[in-house]
């Protein structure tokens, strides 16, 4: 096992000689994530980015459950960051029907760097993009580079089908703020099928209150590491009645486009 964790290691620092705006992490399952110098934060938790994957999207999401009944699923991912989500993706539907995964992603050379760990071939979308296609054996992968605020009016522009799982994973409302606010979960929700699932790491108020006004349903997520709880929503069910209590007694702002500097700002001068 410390032979594993060593050869690990080694790996993680070898590629990382290639990846400087990140510093390698090793999460306490084994798993690797990655530090951003331009967030200053994790990727993922650092007490396992495996498990945390698992427990918030795929278990979150409700997502091997989703493909056995339907045979398909289309998930969009917000932030596809090391590739974690993806992998687990896969793992845990594997067998079980076709997936449709489509990621935003702003850095090119963090996306370039993560599909290493994949032994796939992959061409651009289209050409002269810098936009990924993948295309599997049960799956098909689509990787948009850019901003995800603004490639997701490309993206509600050229989509077919409406997407069943959502995995808010974005960096946190304070270091990402315009990636949490009420139009953002408005954005989302109008890419969504009525019966979508999306589920975040985040418990903020700030954030709940946003997605609550965006017309989302809430319930409390699985707790993971130091945090007591995570965050599920819906657009068909009935919120938590605790949760909705806690707002109503929140002084927490309701994150929206107007406010979101301003609130990075005052949670960032803690520091």
């Amino acid at each position: 096992m410390l032979y594993c964790r060593v050869l690990l290691a080694y790996f993680i620092l070898e590629n990382y000689l290639k990846l400087k705006n990140y510093k390698p992490i090793l999460t306490d399952d084994g798993s690797q994530t990655l530090f951003s110098e331009r967030y200053q934060e994790a990727c993922h938790s650092t007490h396992g980015a495996s498990e945390e994957t698992r427990l918030h999207y795929i278990q979150g999401c409700s997502v091997p459950d989703f493909i056995r009944s339907h045979q398909a699923i289309n998930i969009l991912e917000v932030g596809f960051g090391t590739g974690i989500g993806l992998k687990e993706t896969l793992h845990a539907t594997e067998g079980l029907g076709q997936v449709f995964y489509l990621s935003f992603e702003i850095d090119p050379e963090l996306v370039e760097y993560s599909l290493k760990g994949f032994d796939w071939k992959h061409t651009n979308l289209f050409n002269n993009s810098s936009d990924y296609l993948i295309e599997i054996p049960n799956a098909q992968i689509i990787i948009l580079i850019g901003d995800a605020r603004s490639r997701i009016t490309d993206l509600k522009e050229n989509l077919t089908q409406k997407f069943d799982v959502i995995y808010q994973d974005a960096f946190s409302p304070r270091r990402n703020a315009d990636l949490w606010t009420k139009q953002w979960f408005e954005q989302l929700a109008l890419v969504s099928q009525p019966h979508v699932k999306m589920s975040t790491y985040s418990a903020s108020s700030s954030i709940r209150k946003a997605m609550l006004a965006a017309g989302w349903s809430l319930k409390a997520g699985e707790k993971f590491g130091p945090k007591r709880t995570s965050t599920r929503a819906d657009l068909s069910g009935h919120s938590d009645d605790e949760i909705i209590d806690r707002l109503k007694r929140s002084p927490a702002i309701t994150l929206d486009d107007n406010n979101y500097q301003e609130y990075m700002n005052e949670k960032n001068s803690y520091k």
